[in-house]
């Protein structure tokens, strides 16, 4: 007759090492993410200790465009999908991202609707992590955190930067156009 007690013990067991290949591998995700990817493991571990993961289905959605911002995902596993709906009610695909690609960092800092939806194409699992354990890490780690804040900014000003040049780029070419245009109308007449 098995010892129900022995039993137990190893349950016990195999879910604490499930627990910790599961932190390990959300420690090892974020640690190639650029916002973590400068901090020790002992400060990576901080992260895990305050992230969510999740699995979704093939098609489920993760976060819906209009929806306040929370956070910001990591794919740990699988492919999603970034779309959104033209005026005509289409869908546009904007992007497929896939493991170790990250979207909503900037959610971290504002409550602004999120622009687009992503969806899981396949099975797919995400670490998320959210405003409130960021506010709570600020008071406890600050240190920590304003590491990851600074971080933050730097990818957002180059964000911001490539932007910009490409904004540039399209005024240039409207000018262009605009001048063809104007240049085709005098020749008619």
């Amino acid at each position: 007759m098995p010892d129900t007690n022995e039993s137990t013990i190893w349950s016990n067991i195999f879910k604490r090492d499930s627990k910790v290949e599961v932190e390990k591998d959300m420690a090892s995700a974020l640690a190639k993410v650029p916002i973590f990817s400068e901090l020790s493991k002992r400060e990576i571990q901080k992260i895990v200790r305050i992230a969510y993961k999740r699995d979704y289905k093939e098609d489920e959605e993760i976060v819906r465009k209009g929806q306040p911002s929370a956070g910001m995902y990591v794919i740990m596993r699988g492919e999603v999908k970034v779309t959104r709906r033209s005026p005509e009610g289409i869908e546009v695909r904007l992007a497929t991202m896939g493991e170790g690609d990250f979207f909503g960092d900037v959610g971290l800092l504002d409550n602004a609707p999120r622009t687009a939806t992503i969806t899981a194409i396949t099975p797919s699992q995400v670490i998320g992590l959210f405003r409130p354990e960021l506010l709570r890490l600020i008071e406890q780690d600050p240190k920590l955190a304003s590491k990851i804040l600074f971080k933050l900014a730097q990818i957002v000003a180059v964000r911001l930067r490539v932007t910009n040049e490409k904004l540039e780029k399209l005024v240039e070419e409207v000018k262009h156009l605009r001048a063809n245009s104007n240049v085709e109308r005098e020749e008619k007449k």
